[in-house]
């Protein structure tokens, strides 16, 4: 049952409509776990027969040696709809996750900065990605550079600091 249903949402300010949206939506959609992937998978399907096999799947980016392996849990070499959502569902996961720890150690060692004193901690940028850190932008002088480097590396999860502070009296 592939029916589309008509959603529509009407913004209202002062008994005025002043904005209005629609779109058409099957309850597979709007209830599947597997329907933000869906999208994705029919991009890949090349044949469109509802299977993507190694070389169609390949063309995701998440998809990559070894993957593929791990996403065919009924071991047919064909990759159905549900595998590759719980596939690309994992991997985002994962991502989120990983985003999330990464922005956990940018507001620590930026919570440090701030209460450190003789430090100007709005000259300072930190960035943090797979839990590496990236300090960037101006100081006063070469042992804040090394003290803002400490207080970074101090931070649990933090894996290594570059540090590209440049020392600018």
């Amino acid at each position: 049952m592939n029916n589309k249903w008509l959603i529509a949402g009407f913004g209202v300010m002062s008994g005025v409509i002043f904005s209005a949206q629609a779109f058409a939506v099957t309850i597979d959609e709007m209830r599947g776990e597997q329907a933000p992937y869906a999208q994705a998978f029919k991009a890949v399907d090349a044949d469109g027969n509802g299977k993507l096999s190694k070389k169609e799947a390949a063309k995701d980016k998440d998809f990559h040696t070894g993957s593929f392996a791990k996403a065919d849990t009924n071991h047919n070499g064909s990759l159905d709809l549900d595998e590759f959502a719980a596939y690309k569902s994992k991997v985002d996961n994962a991502e989120n996750k990983q985003a999330a720890t990464d922005s956990a150690i940018t507001t620590k060692i930026k919570s440090k900065y701030l209460v450190e004193k003789n430090f100007s901690s709005f000259k300072v940028s930190v960035e943090t990605k797979d839990n590496v850190v990236i300090l960037s932008g101006f100081v006063d002088n070469a042992e804040q550079k090394t003290r803002a480097e400490k207080i970074a590396a101090s931070v649990s999860g933090v894996k290594s600091v570059k540090n590209a502070l440049v020392v600018k009296p």
